[in-house]
């Protein structure tokens, strides 16, 4: 599976790196590394951080957001209806996210079960695919 993570927080990317062996991982820690890289390639899984450059709480207004690359993604013929896991602490960004992104799944990092996600997106893609049937796409990736 190829997975794009945006994430600034070196643990957070060590975690994700450590539960996504085997996978094709790219990892962008700013805004410009990560249009780039979805310009660039398809995914499979994306993970989406909102708050970047080590802030948090951040307006999504702000320049360096999670949410200006969802704008992108949305706009995207290639990713945008790949499963997306904003796993952003922050719920404003969060839903900003989630507002351009509408299939798009929160999960606060803290809650976030990383091989749960990406066995939910494999069916997550079987479903749009055609593959699949409407009881894969009720999985969940979330914790109750």
């Amino acid at each position: 599976m190829r997975v794009f993570i945006l994430e600034d927080n070196g643990s957070r990317v060590v975690k994700f790196k450590r539960e996504l062996i085997g996978n094709r991982v790219d990892h962008a820690e700013t805004l410009p590394a990560g249009r780039e890289m979805i310009r660039d390639n398809e995914y499979d899984l994306i993970f989406l951080d909102h708050d970047l450059g080590g802030m948090e709480m951040v307006d999504s207004s702000e320049e360096d957001t999670g949410y200006h690359l969802a704008v992108l993604i949305a706009a995207d013929d290639r990713n945008s209806g790949t499963p997306c896991i904003v796993h952003s602490c922050n719920p404003a960004g969060a839903d900003n996210i989630v507002s351009v992104l509408p299939h798009a799944v929160k999960v606060p990092f803290p809650s976030l079960n990383i091989a749960e996600a990406v066995r939910w997106a494999g069916k997550e893609r079987e479903w749009t695919t055609g593959t699949g049937n409407w009881t894969d796409r009720s999985s969940s990736c979330c914790p109750d």
